[in-house]
């Protein structure tokens, strides 16, 4: 009875600080004429193994945090959890951030399911309803369906538009999802936010939507990446030379290509291995035979996911980072790689040239014969290498989350109504 006691304690301790925190915004508007509003956010991908938009997300929101903006920020996914479901993660931040989640304990008195389903459908928008929300910010395409009605104006983040230039690259679940949700979300946003230059050109070009409504802003360098950052340890088993490649291992991410390349660089004596980092993805068939049929086959090793803290010792390992991508919208790990002193070898083409800039080795991702080469020209000159390295870690230290940051503030600022108090775009 006790652990029954207490959860139903902490739910009405909730809803308390629910009717606190609206007083002090009237009060703070209605007394003080100071700017005060909150925005509800989707955190959903931290709920999940987390990859580039869970950490686009956990990064900016931290950065959010920690300035003093006028608004508050309501962090939403599932508000009750049910006993076997995963507790809920650390937030990334605590000064102006609050996140309701309540787990139902084991020993529950009434049953479960049933009052999970209750204070789903009922307790959970009714929450939301009473945090007055003035926005909803939603960082990856669109706000999942249980945060779209909380919040009088729609901000999203737009992270590229792969289901409508290359939609045979996409999973079709994924694709049919995007195909009807997204439209939606754009036609429905006050503001729109696009990660790169090229991703807004693609949402001008592929979908019609209007420059005016978009700002770019472009990701930052997540701190355990940077220069001087202590590190994890890697992973065991490592060759004691490779290249490395980290992405969902999927078509768009151009893998068989790179195993294509790695056969021409070993039969040109190249004696290290190949480590892929990540997780498998969808029409993998392709890619699993073209790493089966290596010549090399012992030399390629294959990681899975790879928990935050370990990558940065795997970028310093490696000779190169191989990141040929068909299409980014922005390219997280060429930033971590520049950032550790690895070269990348990298596209010319889609978002890729926009964050390497002058530090990155650009390649036709169509031919392994281009990658292989280019990684072979990389091998034979420890200047050129060396100089990569100098240009890669000035060239990361200069996409900062702060600013981006600051940049995203004011475009919630706009979408709540008040007048732009600083830069409301950051492009490096």
């Amino acid at each position: 009875m006790y652990p029954t006691i207490l959860f139903f304690a902490h739910l009405f301790r909730d809803l308390a600080g629910t009717f606190l925190a609206r007083w002090r915004r009237f009060y703070r508007r209605a007394v003080f004429g100071e700017e005060a509003a909150a925005i509800a956010i989707d955190i959903f991908p931290f709920f999940e193994k987390m990859t580039g938009v869970g950490w686009y997300e956990w990064n900016l929101l931290a950065a959010m945090d920690r300035l003093d903006s006028g608004l508050e920020f309501n962090l939403y996914a599932h508000t009750f959890l049910a006993p076997d479901e995963p507790a809920p993660p650390a937030m990334p931040g605590s000064r102006h951030m609050r996140a309701r989640v309540h787990q139902i304990p084991a020993r529950f008195w009434l049953p479960v399911r049933p009052t999970l389903a209750l204070l789903r459908t009922f307790a959970e928008p009714l929450l939301r309803w009473l945090d007055g929300n003035d926005a909803v910010f939603a960082p990856n395409f669109f706000p999942h369906r249980t945060q779209a009605p909380w919040g009088q104006s729609l901000v999203i983040t737009v992270h590229d538009l792969a289901f409508a230039v290359m939609p045979e690259t996409v999973a079709p679940e994924t694709l049919a999802e995007l195909a009807r949700r997204l439209p939606r979300a754009l036609f429905a946003s006050e503001r729109i936010i696009a990660v790169s230059e090229a991703t807004r050109q693609d949402l001008i070009a592929h979908l019609g939507v209007s420059p005016r409504r978009i700002h770019v802003i472009h990701e930052g360098l997540d701190p355990r990446f940077a220069a001087g950052a202590a590190g994890g340890e890697p992973p065991a088993g490592l060759p004691e030379r490779y290249m490395l490649v980290v992405s969902t291992i999927e078509p768009r991410k151009n893998v068989a290509a790179v195993v294509r390349a790695f056969n021409l660089l070993a039969d040109w004596g190249y004696r290290g291995g190949l480590v892929l980092v990540g997780r498998w993805g969808w029409h993998t068939g392709g890619i699993r035979a073209e790493i089966d049929a290596s010549p090399v086959r012992d030399r390629i090793v294959h990681l899975d996911y790879v928990e935050r803290d370990a990558l940065p010792a795997l970028y310093r390992g490696a000779d190169a980072l191989l990141f040929p991508s068909l299409m980014e919208g922005f390219g997280l790990p060429i930033l971590e790689a520049m950032a550790c002193g690895t070269p990348v070898v990298t596209s010319g083409q889609s978002a890729m040239p926009e964050v390497a800039g002058p530090a990155g080795i650009y390649v036709d991702p169509t031919r392994p014969q281009s990658i292989a080469s280019a990684v072979e020209a990389l091998l034979s000159d420890e200047q050129h290498r060396a100089r990569l390295a100098e240009l890669g870690r000035a060239r990361a230290s200069r996409f900062d989350w702060e600013r981006a940051a600051a940049a995203t503030t004011q475009v919630l600022r706009q979408a709540v109504g008040w007048a732009p108090g600083g830069d409301d775009e950051y492009r490096v």
